[in-house]
């Protein structure tokens, strides 16, 4: 008989343990370009904290744990070799650092939750490793069911992640596999920006221009309307008039000191141990019907809709600016709050 209790007990904790659990369920197909194949998909799982989050569920708000499937090394192949033809000459490498869940208020009808992204992506080429794409944010979820509604768009957005990097060309520079550990801090070293005490005065069209110091040739000009707002730059040169538009600027540098384009004009760069930042939030970087979470990965359906509830919130609330940095692999921004 205490045998047989002991059984029914452990059969309890293991059917218990098992509905503690919500599986993330990798349905669907990434989408594959044509003329864009890969031989093989592979994960390496670098986040610091395995634990997803621990969520209510339900309508009695069961707590649950949110866990992959099996590994997310399996879970990422099975789900990459149903819709991809795996003939290529390299592979695919997604490298997972950080994907944490968690919720926060709510209004009797609707619940806030919190999405932590932060992947990496490479192309493999025998022995070397070229960068593709990485994003590293924080999008913020509103609905009545958030729990269930956040679980099921985690392979939305590792889909659009994925399919990103399908578009990109890879970097020039490939690196070998003990790189990838801290790929940004080894890029970080690399650049002039960021070993220079001091950066070039001049026009710079794009994020690499900016990192590797090369400003447009010529003396430039910049030229301001009644504001003092910067509004193009101007190069006479030979008899010829050369104009740059602010809308077609990156950044420009004047007296050392560097300013960065948005919807709201130039804002002042500064610099620190972490990388380049702004003083900013969302509303001075994107124009009011940009939701700039979902925007970049062109996010569709329930998730965007979600997503674009609680970036409306913030906006009436006016949100506190923060340090808004400048992604050293991208150049796009990197939002660290919720």
């Amino acid at each position: 008989m205490k045998k047989l209790f002991q059984i029914v007990f452990c059969f309890m904790a293991v059917l218990s343990f098992s509905q503690s659990t919500e599986a993330i369920k990798f349905k669907g197909n990434i989408t594959r370009f044509d003329g864009v194949t890969y031989k093989g998909f592979n994960v390496l799982d670098q986040r610091q904290d395995k634990s997803i989050g621990n969520l209510p569920f339900n309508e009695n708000k069961e707590m649950k744990e949110v866990v992959f499937s099996t590994t997310p090394e399996n879970d990422f192949k099975a789900w990459f070799s149903r819709g991809n033809t795996l003939d290529g000459k390299n592979e695919l490498i997604l490298i997972l650092k950080k994907l944490k869940l968690s919720t926060g208020e709510s209004d009797g009808k609707k619940t806030n939750g919190n999405m932590d992204f932060s992947a990496q992506i490479f192309q493999k080429e025998g022995d070397k490793y070229r960068f593709l794409y990485k994003k590293d944010t924080a999008f913020a979820f509103q609905d009545k069911r958030v729990s269930e509604l956040m679980v099921k768009n985690i392979p939305v957005i590792f889909s659009e992640f994925i399919k990103k990097a399908y578009t990109l060309e890879p970097a020039k520079d490939a690196v070998l596999l003990s790189n990838l550990s801290d790929y940004e801090a080894y890029v970080k070293n690399k650049y002039e920006a960021f070993k220079s005490d001091k950066l070039k005065d001049g026009i710079y069209l794009d994020f690499n221009s900016f990192l590797n110091q090369n400003p447009l040739k010529g003396n430039f000009e910049l030229e301001r309307n009644d504001k003092g707002e910067v509004t193009k730059a101007i190069k006479i040169e030979n008899d010829k008039k050369e104009k740059i538009s602010a809308n077609k600027m990156f950044a420009y540098v004047e007296n050392g000191k560097a300013y960065k384009k948005t919807m709201s004009g130039f804002i002042e760069i500064n610099k620190n141990e972490n990388g380049f930042y702004i003083i900013a939030n969302r509303g001075q970087i994107f124009p009011a019907d940009y939701n700039s979470t979902y925007g970049m990965f062109g996010l569709i359906g329930a998730v965007a809709g979600s997503i674009e509830q609680a970036s409306k919130q913030k906006k009436m609330k006016n949100e506190d600016k923060q340090e808004v940095y400048i992604d050293t692999l991208t150049g796009e921004y990197d939002f660290q709050d919720k």
